[in-house]
């Protein structure tokens, strides 16, 4: 059983009223749900009215850290955002690295769980458990960089801040909630999918800034640190993290486009011609400096400085807002995500939709979009988007709507599953990507099971089913779990690891069978919401037209063309719906529920 003094204790924030009120979570919830992404999928399943509009003032914004967040444990600087997402309707969980949630914890508190909307601009000011509401309206409508300056010059010059810029205030639905800025000497962090950043916007909440000095207690110290020297060597001894601790994560790109796995020209091809302009080694010539997350060994991160600015450049800023559309500088990619994060956006949808409008221009559909490659009018529209100017306002509403409203067709290269656009790995050439976008909590995204390396290294088939529903389902299982400590995606431990690491800092003891049990009840209850909210079943598991119609151009040269064919994906998702207990229109069966505890009788 966890010990109560060490993890459950969230401050309640009513903005509507200017209060706030701790609130202490049952060792029984957190032994079924443990934190994070757990805790938010219970809360908001249980405290969100059905139906609710995600923009008004009653949807939940939270967030929550996990009972490893702060701790020496390997990658515990991670924090999880929880809300109903703007952009889909549906579940939505994001998680942000640097500095923001081992504060938090530091200030006293395991999360923070927002409600209604305030009548003027605010920021929140937490202080080792003392909480003010700050006026906002000299901050409002500042970029990033700006509103934390002045945010830190107005409580303290060491805080961290999660904050929106002009892209959440005017609702954009694919608005982030960013943490810190790139010009900090640590890892920025950015809660980026989904919107987000809108939810905060639509309750006129700026920012939180938070500042605290107190010991994050834990229920066996010495064999928790212990734990983490013998885990820290673990991830520096692993190959593949050398290579990440050298160029980060762009390495992935020169693979990637070599495999036909690189979305290109918004997913019409799997490779980019001239390649060498944006992979992972010409990033590194660029790099100005390394930055990580808390207490993370692995130092991942990138920052390059264009036109006297900095900022941190991933694998998939390179894939959506480099080869997605058209543009092969690692300098422009870098300009492009400099205003993507001042303004506030998730650079995955901004590339997405960038390129759906590339695409159209390029079918004589759209006059006033730019063409592939043409990075100034890349630009120019990512801050229109921000802004809500002419196409932008259009496109502001993520690919998805845009599609529907431009029509002649486009709906069938918008490159969205439920709402939310698609990552950097083409699904044609990765069939477990395929089946694991389609069935992902949140839409179309990576993290949910990441079957790429495995397909690569041969772990499973390529261009096959054989075992690809099991492999997404077990790792959409484990992911749930893990990102309920809160971990990274990026670290080479077991379960087994995992498993002590929570046994040490808060008592809880689980069996890798319980374990696992605890990831797939929080998938199924995400389940359950996404079916109450938006009606989701087997009709909206799928993939984008073009997926299905259009054979991929393959590297070198285009001749060979690949295709995902539908009664193949149909097959791997008759086989998953199987191994999950759901029924064939992907609802979960009412066994499987009672054998989760998820019944009548059962947590909720």
């Amino acid at each position: 059983m966890v010990r109560e003094s060490l993890f459950g204790k969230f401050l309640e924030v009513d903005l509507s009223r200017e209060k706030t009120k701790e609130i202490e979570v049952e060792p029984e919830i957190i032994g079924n749900f443990i934190g994070g992404k757990g805790l938010g999928a219970y809360f908001l399943y249980k405290s969100l009215k059905p139906r609710t509009d995600p923009l008004s003032p009653d949807n939940l914004l939270m967030f929550l850290n996990g009972p490893l967040t702060g701790t020496p444990f390997p990658s515990s600087g991670r924090t999880t955002v929880v809300t109903k997402s703007p952009l889909t309707g549906l579940y939505l969980d994001c998680h942000a690295g640097g500095y923001f949630g081992p504060e938090l914890r530091k200030a006293g508190y395991d999360g923070i769980i927002i409600k209604g909307k305030s009548k003027d601009p605010v920021y929140l000011w937490i202080m080792n458990e003392e909480v003010e509401f700050r006026d906002a309206s000299r901050v409002w409508g500042l970029p990033i960089s700006k509103t934390v300056e002045e945010i830190r010059a107005e409580t303290n010059k060491k805080v961290h801040v999660a904050l929106i810029g002009p892209a959440g205030e005017n609702l954009v639905k694919f608005a982030a909630i960013m943490i810190d800025r790139d010009e900090d000497p640590w890892r920025a962090g950015i809660a980026a999918r989904g919107g987000p950043g809108a939810v905060m916007g639509s309750k006129n909440l700026k920012a939180i800034a938070v500042r605290g000095s107190k010991e994050i207690g834990v229920f066996d110290e010495k064999k928790l640190r212990e734990l983490s020297v013998k885990l820290n060597k673990k991830v520096m001894d692993h190959n593949y993290i050398h290579i990440r601790r050298v160029i980060g994560t762009a390495y992935l790109v020169d693979p990637m486009s070599r495999l036909g796995i690189l979305p290109t020209r918004n997913f019409q091809q799997g490779f980019i011609e001239n390649h060498y302009g944006i992979i992972g080694p010409n990033l590194r010539y660029y790099t100005k400096r390394d930055v990580s997350c808390y207490n993370c060994p692995v130092v991942c991160g990138r920052v390059v400085e264009v036109d006297g600015r900095e900022v941190k450049v991933e694998y998939e800023d390179i894939a959506l807002l480099g080869s997605n559309d058209g543009v092969t500088s690692i300098v422009n990619v870098a300009k492009a995500l400099l205003v993507c994060n001042e303004l506030g956006l998730d650079a995955i949808s901004t590339g997405n939709v960038v390129a759906f409008a590339m695409e159209c221009a390029e079918k004589g559909v759209l006059e006033n979009a730019p063409k592939f490659g043409d990075a100034e009018g890349q630009r120019k529209l990512i801050e229109d988007i921000a802004c809500r100017k002419e196409l932008g306002g259009v496109l502001a509403e993520g690919v998805k709507k845009a599609a529907e409203k431009i029509g002649q067709e486009t709906e069938k290269f918008a490159m969205h599953v439920k709402g939310l656009e698609l990552p950097g790995y083409e699904p044609r050439s990765s069939w477990g990507m395929a089946l694991a976008y389609a069935t992902s909590d949140r839409g179309g995204c990576h993290q949910r099971a990441f079957t790429v390396r495995a397909e690569v290294d041969g772990t499973l088939k390529r261009f096959s089913t054989e075992g690809v529903a099991r492999f997404v389902k077990e790792v959409q299982d484990e992911r749930a779990a893990a990102f309920s400590l809160v971990v990274c995606d990026f670290m080479p431990l077991s379960i087994g690891d995992f498993i002590d690491g929570l046994k040490y800092a808060i008592g809880l003891k689980l069996s890798p069978e319980e374990y696992l049990k605890v990831g797939e009840r929080i998938w199924n209850l995400t389940r359950l919401f996404n079916i109450r909210e938006a009606g989701i079943s087997r009709k909206d598991d799928t993939l984008p037209p073009r997926v299905f119609e259009e054979p991929l151009p393959m590297p070198p040269d285009g001749s060979e063309k690949i295709r995902l064919p539908r009664e193949q994906f149909e097959k791997m998702l008759d086989e998953y719906y199987g191994l999950r207990g759901w029924d064939e229109n992907g609802i979960p069966t009412k066994e499987k529920l009672e054998e989760l505890g998820l019944g009548v009788e059962g947590v909720l």
